[in-house]
């Protein structure tokens, strides 16, 4: 009975730990970090949602002529992490597919698909092109512990100029216990 209850205890605090080690949040700019690693769809949201307002409220993306809208082409965003792996290719996977998403529903511009177009019956020019990266920083504090600050960083030129109308970097900051940082 008694080596019952033990495992049972056991068990429960393994449950407990690693559900802790789990737990994720955003650190707000500003604010100082108390929980460990992790993004979750509501990090994405977040950094998405900033850089679609940013790229709307600019009042230099005008629709061509005869256009109704903007037409924007919007790249993959490429993994520039020093957490190479599945799971950083998904976050930036996930980071450009949510900008497609939330440019296409804005109705404010239109979002040129490269892979339909080869079959398009009209011919239609895009006018920008928006492409990003997201990049890692680990960042050593004095208690042992490191900040992991991902970035954003986006950029949307005109394609006949190869001038760039806008550029922002949005930051995404976590800290992490040095057993987990990832190199």
């Amino acid at each position: 009975m008694k080596k019952l209850l033990f495992f049972a205890v056991l068990a429960v605090s393994a449950a407990m730990l690693s559900g802790c080690a789990t737990q994720s949040r955003r650190i707000p700019e500003g604010a100082t970090a108390k929980e460990i690693s992790g993004f979750s769809q509501d990090d994405v949201d977040d950094v998405v949602s900033r850089a679609v307002q940013s790229i709307l409220s600019q009042d230099r993306i005008h629709a061509p002529q005869g256009a109704a809208r903007a037409i924007l082409v919007v790249e993959n965003v490429r993994n520039d992490t020093t957490s190479l792996g599945s799971q950083a290719d998904i976050l930036s996977e996930n980071i450009g597919q949510s900008l497609r998403e939330e440019l296409t529903n804005s109705g404010k511009v239109v979002v040129y698909n490269k892979e339909v177009a080869k079959y398009a019956t009209v011919q239609v020019t895009p006018q920008f092109i928006l492409y990003g990266r997201l990049t890692q920083r680990n960042m050593r504090q004095d208690g042992g512990d490191y900040y992991k600050e991902f970035s954003l960083n986006l950029q949307l030129v005109e394609i006949a100029t190869g001038l760039e109308f806008w550029q922002k970097r949005i930051p995404l900051r976590k800290e992490v216990d040095s057993r987990r940082v990832m190199y």
